[in-house]
C-alpha cells in the first residue's frame, strides 16, 4: 500500500513500535506472575528469584513506551483517532508493568514463606491465579487485536473473578485465625491473595482503555491518517 510519503510512513512504523513494546511489557509482565506462582506452589526460590531480578528490565520498557508515545504526538501531533491509540498504549503499558510490581510482591513474601514446613491448603489458590491471569491474558489480546468484543469478554468476567477472591481471601483468613503455627504464612497467603485480585483489577481497567479506544479505530485508519510533522 502507498502510505503517501516518507512523514505518513514513519507514523506508521512508531505506532506499530509503539504496540510491539506495549505487547511485550505484556508478555513479560505474565511470565513474572507465573514465576512468582510456580515458586510459590512448587516450593522453588529460584524462579521466585527470576522474578525479582526481572522487574527493573520491565520498568526500562515501560519507560522507552512512554518516551515513544510522547514523541510520537510531539512530532506527529496526531488526530483524535490515533492520539487515543497513542494515549491507551501509554496508560496499558503502565498498567502492564504493576503487574511485575504484585509479582514481586508475591515473590518476596514466597521466599519467607519457602523457610518454614508448607502450610494447609495453599493450592487453594491456583483458581484464583487461574481466573485472573486468563483475565490480564485476555484483555492484552483484546488491545493487540484490536478486539472489543474480547474486551467486553473480560467486563462480564468481573463477578466471577470477585467471587473467586472473596472465596480464597475468606478461606485463608479461617486458616489464619487456627493458631497452628502457620499464621505468619497465612497472613502473607492473604496478602498473596490480594495481589493477584490486583491484578483481574488491572485487566479491567485495559479491557476498558480497549473499549474507549477501539470503536473509532481501525485498520484502515491506521494506515491512512494525516499528520504533520513539526
Amino acid at each position: 500500500m502507498n502510505t503517501g510519503g516518507h512523514i505518513l510512513t514513519s507514523f506508521n512504523e512508531d505506532l506499530s513500535l509503539l504496540k510491539e513494546k506495549t505487547i511485550l511489557v505484556g508478555t513479560n509482565s505474565l511470565n513474572n506472575l507465573d514465576n512468582a506462582i510456580t515458586g510459590l506452589l512448587s516450593r522453588d526460590v529460584e524462579i521466585c528469584s527470576k522474578t525479582v531480578m526481572a522487574k527493573d528490565n520491565d520498568e526500562g520498557l515501560e519507560a522507552e513506551v512512554d518516551k515513544l508515545g510522547l514523541s510520537i504526538i510531539t512530532r506527529y501531533r496526531p488526530m483524535a483517532t490515533d492520539l487515543r491509540m497513542v494515549i491507551a498504549s501509554m496508560k496499558i503499558a503502565s498498567n502492564l508493568e504493576r503487574i511485575s510490581g504484585h509479582a514481586l510482591s508475591i515473590a518476596k513474601r514466597t521466599r519467607k514463606m519457602l523457610k518454614h514446613e508448607e502450610p494447609e491448603a495453599i493450592d487453594n489458590i491456583q483458581a484464583l491465579y487461574q481466573i485472573s491471569r486468563k483475565s490480564i491474558e485476555s484483555s492484552l489480546q483484546s488491545y493487540a487485536d484490536a478486539d472489543r468484543d474480547l474486551a467486553q469478554h473480560v467486563l462480564d468476567n468481573e463477578k466471577s473473578i470477585s467471587k473467586t477472591y472473596k472465596k480464597t481471601s475468606k478461606l485463608y483468613t479461617k486458616l489464619l485465625e487456627k493458631n497452628d503455627g502457620h499464621e505468619r504464612d497465612y497472613l502473607d497467603l492473604v496478602f498473596i491473595t490480594r495481589y493477584i485480585e490486583h491484578v483481574a483489577s488491572i485487566a479491567i481497567t485495559i479491557a476498558e482503555d480497549v473499549i474507549f479506544t477501539y470503536p473509532v479505530f481501525d485498520a484502515e485508519n491506521f494506515q491512512n491518517s494525516e499528520t504533520e510533522e513539526e
